[in-house]
């Protein structure tokens, strides 16, 4: 008999084990970290298809059929806005891309379509928005099917493109970072300004133009000074120098212009 009331015992306490974990496994939230590229990917896809469509109808461009195109990615995505996500970082990058697609619809709803405002406007969100989609890509593996590879390849290469100049703009702004203009006074109510600033990046650098703002004691701005150089090497050190008959009390240096030397 006591056998039986052990076995009993020890039977419902497995049982109610089994019965906890199974509760404990359904209350835990579903992630959406697997299927966030596949969602993405498909709210893509469903945008090139609406614009093959109408491409395939003969239909004017207007921003009208843009917006039917963006709105198709739009509601196909908009479930990932309330997700969760084990990685936090991935969350990050795909709320990113999902609000610079809600840009796009917002350049199309204020701008004229075809002005100069709207074209200004159009490109750096699809600057961005192509750069992040280079980011998923590279970091998460994003990628379409088949049929929608012409149109993704010509995202993916502009937001590379973009994705470079960012890289190179970081590099060479760095480089002015803790930099201090040293002044000299000639004498004769003329002022020299200059610096000497290595190339401490891995570009190359040609034609690079430093504009100077000379602020004065009251934090003015009275004039800007212009300094140059033709080339700038990886570990070089450049001079640069400007004169002008400001006595100025700071300095403040920002980059006019500069290439890339590929």
């Amino acid at each position: 008999m006591l056998k039986r009331i052990v076995g009993a015992i020890i039977t419902l306490t497995m049982v109610a084990g089994v019965s906890a974990c199974g509760t404990q496994q359904s209350n835990e939230p579903k992630y959406a970290d697997d299927e966030a590229m596949s969602v993405i990917a498909k709210g893509l896809q469903k945008r090139f298809d609406v614009l093959d469509q109408q491409e395939k109808n003969k239909e004017k461009d207007s921003a009208k059929n843009l917006k039917k195109a963006v709105q198709a990615e739009i509601d196909n995505d908009k479930e990932l806005k309330s997700s969760q996500f084990k990685n936090s970082k991935m969350q990050e990058d795909v709320i990113s891309y999902l609000n610079l697609v809600d840009d796009s619809m917002d350049v199309l709803d204020k701008y004229g379509y075809d002005t100069a405002k709207y074209d200004e406007q159009w490109s750096k969100v699809y600057d961005k928005r192509t750069a992040q989609l280079k980011k998923l890509v590279d970091k998460y593996g994003l990628k379409v099917d088949p049929a929608h590879q012409d149109e993704f390849k010509e995202l993916i290469a502009n937001g590379t493109s973009v994705q470079k100049e960012n890289e190179t703009k970081d590099a060479i702004e760095g480089l002015l970072n803790n930099v201090t203009f040293d002044k000299s006074d000639d004498g004769y109510g003329y002022y020299t300004y200059s610096a000497v600033i290595e190339n401490t990046t891995k570009y190359s650098f040609k034609n690079v133009s430093l504009i100077l703002a000379l602020y004065d004691a009251d934090g003015v701005k009275a004039e800007e000074a212009y300094a140059s150089t033709n080339s700038w090497a990886p570990g070089e050190k450049v001079k640069f120098e400007a004169s002008s008959d400001v006595n100025a009390a700071q300095v403040k240096p920002s980059f006019q212009y500069y290439d890339v030397d590929e």
